[in-house]
């Protein structure tokens, strides 16, 4: 069996004086057998209510992927839209980590980063989908963790992959998104899951290999 992790971050926005909420949700993607499609297990999220620092949170990080059974095999993403989710790709990148950062847009979409960057700009309505799709095709499970946030995911996640079914995979129909640059911008639980298992779908098991060059989204279930 083959198996990676992935690591997505998530940034809510943060009121004046307010220390920013951040949630990461980390899964594992294995087969069970040689030309097996993949799937994706939550091995655990974890929400902060008042993130005292970029480099906090980073160091928190990097701990936790220096750990067994993550070490060598944990790829990271992180939404950068917010001045702390930027500081905090910054504090990861300075402490030889090598994050992709999530440059989240309006509708749908996907497209490499600058030439210079290991980034990517996607639609919030992309992740999303990907997470759902996948969710509605057994290939995601995530309920039986029993914390709150956990439980919020697996009910919300279900819920989208019902509406999607019943809008016959049209996203953008459902009336989910807001003006902002994903379904909601407070639902970092969502979020930061939704980007780990997008990324799990652009790599292989290789944690080294960068996005494909022409990231896609059309196919999600993953080698």
């Amino acid at each position: 069996m083959s198996h990676a992790f992935f690591l997505g971050v998530d940034v809510a926005p943060a009121g004046e004086g307010d220390s920013p909420g951040v949630t990461h949700a980390l899964f594992e993607k294995s087969t069970e057998g040689n030309g097996d499609e993949a799937t994706y297990r939550l091995d655990h999220i974890r929400h902060h209510t008042d993130a005292a620092s970029a480099d906090d949170r980073a160091d928190h990080l990097q701990g936790l992927v220096a750990e067994q059974p993550y070490i060598g095999r944990t790829s990271l993403i992180v939404n950068r839209n917010t001045t702390f989710g930027q500081a905090l790709v910054d504090a990861l990148e300075n402490r030889g980590m090598d994050p992709v950062a999530a440059t989240l847009t309006e509708g749908s979409g996907v497209a490499a980063g600058d030439p210079d960057e290991l980034g990517v700009h996607l639609g919030g309505i992309d992740a999303v989908r990907t997470i759902a799709d996948l969710h509605w095709e057994g290939k995601v499970a995530i309920e039986s963790h029993t914390t709150e946030t956990a439980s919020r995911l697996a009910r919300e996640v279900q819920a989208l992959a019902e509406q999607l079914d019943e809008a016959e995979g049209n996203i953008e129909a459902l009336g989910a998104s807001t003006p902002g640059p994903s379904f909601d911008p407070e639902a970092t639980h969502v979020t930061s899951a939704a980007l780990a298992v997008w990324l799990g779908t652009e790599r292989s098991f290789d944690p080294s290999q960068h996005l494909k060059e022409s990231p896609q989204t059309d196919s999600v279930g993953g080698a």
